[in-house]
This record gives C-alpha cells, structure tokens and sequence, in this order.
C-alpha cells in the first residue's frame, strides 16, 4: 500500500531553529555559557550539518579563543530538549528510523559548560524498489530519469523523494510538456529496512509556442517607448519553437538584463487545440536614463571625480549607451594643480604632475546573440599611472567584448586594440629591458599599435559579495597580443592569472577567509625561458599594497631599482674625488646609508600572492566594528632574472591585524601589517637633469663600470662604459619594531 509523505509539520523544526539562534541564546545574568558544542557517533552527518539545525550554539571562535573579545551565548533550558527532538526528525527524515539522541553536559567551571549530542544512528532504511510510471510516451524518457537523487541502493530519504520529484516534473516542462505534474507514493517495511518509493507521472500534452502576445506599460502609466518590435527581439521566442521553461527564463533574464524594464512577466497562456500555446510576455518600463556623480579621496589618487550617464533606450530600441568619465590626480595634476601639499603621498609618484583621466562610449545589445554572449562595443580614451611604475597614455582605443552571465558564472571573450605610449623611468627600461640609452628608449616609449585578445571566466558563490562569510569566488584570465592578432612586432606576450578565495564561518560571528593569486607572462609561443622579451610595462605583475601583501608599500613586493639623490665619485681605490680630468678613470657609487633614494618597482612575469584572515566580531559596538588578524604571503620576481627564484623560502610572510567600520559605502579597512624583512636589492641609477645632459649613470655600491671625461671645454663630458649595472644596492631598513609596520588604508574587504 503506498501513501504520502508525513511530519511534514514537524520536519520544520530543524529550519526554525535556524532563525531562533541569535534571541534564544543571549546571555543574561545568571545565564550558563556554552564554551562547546560536540557531537558524537554522527557518521551520515557532519558537526556543521547537525549544528546548524538546534537552537543550542556556543560562544562565537573569537570568545572561545581569545576570552576577551567576541559573543557569548548560553544555554536556553526551554529550547535545550526541543534540540533532541529536531535531530531525531532530521535523522529519520534522512531515512535513519531508529536513531536516537541523547545529551551530555559538562561543567567547565563557574558558569560555564559544554554541551554534547551523543548520536546513535542505528541502521537506515534502503530503497529497494523504484518504479517510474506514465512517461513510456515521453521521447526523453532516458533524459528525464537521469541523475535523481532517489536510487536503488540508497537510503530511503524523504528531501532526495521530494526533490527528485520536483526534477521530473522540471525536466518535462522543459521538454515540451507545461501542464506535466509528479505524483510521490511509497511503502515502508520496517523489519525488513527496505522501502518501495513509486513517482507516478502525467505528463499532459507535448505543445508548442503558437503565439507571444506582447504587452506594454510605461512608467507611472506614462505611454510605453521601447517598440514592441524590441521587446520582441528581446524575448527571443520563436512561433513554432517546442515550449521549453527555460526558454521563458532566457527571455525574462535577457529583458531584465537590458534594465529597460523594472518589471518582467513571461508566462505560458491559453492553449490551442492545435497542440500549441500562447506565451504571455509582459513588460514595464523603468527609467529609461540615468546619470551619476561621485567624487572622493584616494591616498594615490589625490581627489578624484567620477560621471555616467546611461541612455536605456537608444533609437527605441532598449540598446544601452553608456556614457563614463573619471579624472584623478585632481589638485596636483596638471592643469589642475593647485598644491603637491595637499595630497603628499600621491606628490611622491613621479607621475603625478598631469591628470588621470579616462573617457569612453559603451554599446550594448542583450537580444543580437539571443542572450547566449551579450557584444559590448567601446571607444575610449585614457591616461592612467601605476604608483611609481609606468605612465600610460592612450589618445584612442576600442574593444568589442562579449559577456555570458550564468546564475553563478560569468564568462568573457573580448578583443582590443589601442595606440598608446607608455612611459617609465629610464632606469626602469635600462635594468629590465635593457634598453639604456637614450635612442632604445625612445624606441619603446614611441606610440604602438597594442592589440589584446582576452578570454575571462568568473565564478561567485556566497551569501554577499561585499563581504562574504560561506561560499567561494574564483577567476582566471588569459590576455594574448601578437601580429596575429594585429599587435606591433614588439608587443607580443601572453599572460595568465588566476585567483580563488574561500569563506568559513567560524560560528556566526567570525569568519575564515583565503585566497591564493598566481600569475604568469610568457612570450607569444608561450616558452617560459621568454623572460627578456619586451612586455608592456601595464602588463607586468606588481604586488604590495593594502589588496595583495599588506607588509609592503604600495607595488613594492618583488624587483625594484632606485633612483639616488647623490652619489660619490670614487678612485678605483675608493678615494672619493670631487673633479675628473682628462684621463682619469673613476666611479660613480651611491652609499645607501647617506643619501635618500626612491623606489621604482619594476614588477615581473611571475606572482604569487596567498592571504589568510579571519575577522571577528569584538566585545563592543558589535555593529559598527569588525576586527581581523591577517597573514599574507607572497613574491614577484623575473623568472631567469637575478632577483630571486620561485623557491618557497624567497616568499615573504607579513602578518598582522585591522579594524573594520561599517559605513554606507562599505567597510573602511586600516590595517597594519608587521614587516621583518629587508628591502630588495636592485640596481640604483642617477638620472642626470637634461642641462647636465640627461645621462642615466649606474651607481650601484660596487658598481665597476669606469667613467672617463670626454670631449673638451664646453663640449666635455662624463661617459660611463656600457655593461649591467649590479643589483647591489640595497636601502636601509630601521631596526626597531615600530619601523617594520606597515599601515593601509582602504574601503571594502582585502579580498
């Protein structure tokens, strides 16, 4: 005898306890805290699982942990035996008839216990028998019944039973059949533990599109301006096309994606006794246009400005044009400048003194690729710097990127191609491109053609993705420019990187989180010896800063060479000489304990980069403050170069802690980060002013390049002798405690 499903009352314990945890275990006076919560004899199920469904919790990581900081939670003697009574409906839901449940609790001292369940499963019930009837006239019948989570041999499982119901019933709909319905039955033989479970289908009439009314609303009753033609194209439904539900899906998704639309209806309607259907596809319409204005301040940036504006509906047709502008560096760039006092650490880059800028046109149109991979079309013209690095201006660019977006995924195939320049210190190009006169630098500073074929895939799962406590994210990315694809000869490279990050909830107020970035640039026939190929200076991989390794300054993890103020002119015998005459031989060395330098961080064609936090609630203003402790991890070097190797023991390891305020644009983040190492060595240079003859000279500490005077009178002038310029020099690092911390700060999560 088969009958329906019971306890279908009782089964909802589990799910209400969920949201009875936080008010039923606040500590009053008087209250016994829970310092830990076990389980025992649990097999099927793991600790998370089983805690997440009773009300008892214990007192949050940061609590049990550090004692002084954290949420304290106890014991709720009304809630305490209901908790026993949930799991032994949670276990013989899940097929274990005779499981039972007991409680062991342990004082820990004043006012203090743990709490343990102590689980005896005993032997579940196994389905036997599974009978599947009414489909012997579905076509995918095989397709239908593939993959439920009720099988022959499994436990006898009333959440697998209703999911695999409601499978068969999707998977009908999807296939042709929009009034299919499922029918669930079972019988039980407690003695034997075995179970028939039957689905019994009626999958109606197989039908088809026939016709899609559309229907259209303006906003706040306003006549409608996107054209029915366009919400036609939109939906993407064919008259004749066999109903499938995921089709009304793809048109509701690709509506909503034009944001035309604040409202969608896509729905099956009247039927035709020709075996067909109307699909009903209702539409109303949102703004129609939007602009945006935002400014701030950025430690690198200076004062910055942002604007949009964003045409919903050009030519009627809810194609989207998109506007953007955003300008930085304002109050020390120029024309702007008013003052390098106002924002001194953005005063230090070098490439700091014109504007940032960028200024670009979007196009786009979800309906031309029915929704599979939305075009995107971009003109665009920008001037943006790296912190000390590179200066890349590009007078005019586009791209033509086309996007897919899934539930969980989003995947990317683009293609640029720009005429642009980069500029960089001469230093820069000399130690890693070795280009160290001034005719090679001319070469690689002169505007090229730069063109990028790019793939892209991205995957999100978590509960918020401005600051996420369970799930993970993860992306990867390969960037290829070469003639082939309508790059200058001398811009050819292929880069990969990839980053991945995982979040653990360390009970309900503290959290677990990790990432791991990797990146590589090769030359275009992907040969990891390519390392000294040219590569464009914005395509190299830097690291350091309050994102990646928090110990380090902003790009400064990894190669770097500096730029001295002074240097001594010395005998071979290391006598320092204030004047050359014809025929002497001298040289030309800084001493890193007597002058100040700057750093440029010329980044490298190899990266990683890990980071570990766990963030915390703390003992105060719960809602407005987060705490975390962080260790983060990394290198940047030249494969083939002299910095480094990949080996693990060059990695450098930063630890440290932060605070987080919540405030309505998200977390402002201060962080500071313990630093124990020395600065890296590089190759130091002077860069002679133009009225001295704008000479780039070597002055590495044991630098061995001679400098004789050449020429006479007026014309005369030091040379230095070509050849590599030792990477020796090494600034001083203080040898306190205090100098070895490194603060940042920054909006929104590392990571």
């Amino acid at each position: 005898m088969f009958r329906r499903s019971w306890l279908a009352g009782i089964a909802l314990l589990p799910v209400a306890a969920v949201g009875a945890h936080a008010q039923e275990t606040r500590c009053e006076r008087g209250d016994v805290e829970v310092r830990a919560l076990t389980f025992t004899g649990n097999t099927a199920f793991t600790d998370a699982q089983l805690a997440a469904g009773i009300v008892t919790t214990a007192s949050s990581w940061a609590r049990r942990t550090l004692r002084l900081v954290g949420t304290r939670r106890c014991l709720n003697e009304t809630e305490f035996p209901d908790d026993v009574l949930r799991l032994t409906i949670w276990y013989r839901n899940h097929g274990f008839i005779d499981a039972t449940v007991d409680t062991v609790v342990t004082s820990l001292g004043k006012s203090r216990v743990a709490v343990r369940f102590v689980i005896d499963e005993g032997e579940p019930m196994l389905v036997d028998t599974l009978r599947v009837t009414g489909l012997d006239a579905v076509p995918e019948r095989a397709a239908v019944l593939a993959g439920l989570p009720t099988v022959v041999g499994g436990r006898f499982d009333r959440y697998a039973n209703r999911a695999s119901l409601d499978s068969i019933t999707s998977r009908l709909r999807d296939n042709g059949y929009p009034d299919a319905q499922t029918y669930l039955g079972y019988d039980t033989r407690t003695a034997a533990r075995r179970a028939t479970v039957q689905f019994t289908v009626d999958p109606g009439v197989r039908r088809r599109i026939g016709t899609v009314a559309i229907s259209r609303s303006g906003r706040d009753g306003a006549p409608p301006e996107v054209t029915e033609a366009a919400v036609r194209r939109l939906a993407g439904l064919e008259v004749g096309d066999l109903y499938r539900e995921r089709l009304l899906e793809r048109a509701k998704r690709t509506l909503y994606q034009s944001e035309a639309f604040s409202q969608v209806s896509v729905q099956p309607g009247a039927v035709a006794p020709d075996s067909t259907l109307t699909v009903d596809v209702a539409v109303t319409e949102s703004y129609l246009r939007g602009a945006r204005l935002g400014g701030g301040w950025g430690t690198l940036d200076c004062f910055r400005t942002t604007g949009e504006f964003t045409e919903y509906n050009l030519f009627k047709t809810a194609t989207r044009l998109e506007l953007r502008g955003r300008v930085s560096k304002l109050g020390i760039g120029g024309p702007l400048e008013l003052s390098r006092n106002i924002c001194q650490t953005a005063a230090k880059d070098i490439y700091s003194g014109d504007l940032n800028y960028y200024a670009g046109a979007t196009l786009s149109q979800p309906s031309l690729l029915r929704a599979s991979f939305v075009p995107t079309l971009s003109f665009y013209s920008e001037r943006r710097s790296e912190y000390n690095a590179f200066l890349r201006t590009t007078p005019a660019g586009a791209s033509l990127a086309l996007s897919k977006s899934l539930p969980r995924r989003v995947h990317g195939l683009a293609y640029s191609i720009e005429a642009g320049r980069t500029e960089a210190l001469p230093a820069l190009f000399c130690a890693v491109f070795n280009a160290c006169t001034r005719e090679d630098r001319v070469q690689l500073e002169r505007t090229q053609r730069l063109a990028v074929l790019s793939a892209s895939s991205s995957y999100e799962r978590t509960d918020n993705p401005l600051d996420p406590s369970v799930g993970r994210v993860g992306r990867v990315e390969a960037r290829y420019a070469s003639r082939f694809v309508g790059a200058d000869a001398s811009l050819e490279f292929a880069r990969f990187t990839a980053d991945g990050a995982f979040y653990v909830p360390l009970g309900s107020d503290a959290v677990f989180a990790a990432r791991l970035r990797a990146g590589v640039v090769l030359g275009p026939s992907l040969a990891l010896g390519s390392a000294a190929r040219y590569v464009p200076a914005q395509e190299r991989l830097f690291a350091g800063g309050p994102t990646t390794v928090r110990g380090f300054r902003q790009n400064e993890l990894g190669p770097a060479v500096y730029i001295p103020s002074a240097y001594d002119t010395v005998t071979a015998a290391g006598a320092r000489v204030t004047s050359v005459a014809a025929g002497d031989t001298v040289f030309f060395r800084a001493n890193a304990d007597s002058v100040g330098q700057r750093t440029v961080p010329t980044g490298g064609n190899t990266l990683v980069v890990g980071n570990a936090e766990i963030r915390f609630a703390g003992p105060f203003l719960q809602n407005l403050l987060r705490w975390t402790l962080f260790a983060d991890v990394g290198q940047v070097w030249n494969r083939g170069g002299t910095f480094t190797s990949g080996r693990s023991s060059a990695l450098r390891i930063t630890p440290g802690f932060g605070v987080r305020i919540r405030t309505p644009i998200g977390y402002f983040r201060a962080d500071l980060a313990y630093n124990p190492y020395a600065r890296a060595s590089g190759a130091a240079y002077f860069d002679a002013p133009v009225a001295a003859g704008g000479a780039l000279y070597c002055v590495s500490p044991d630098n061995m390049l001679p400098v004789t005077l050449e020429g006479t009178g007026s014309a005369a002038r030091l040379v230095q002798a070509e050849g590599a310029c030792a990477a020796s020099f090494r600034p001083p690092t203080g040898s306190s405690f205090f100098s070895r911390l490194t603060p940042s700060i920054a909006i929104g999560q590392a990571f």
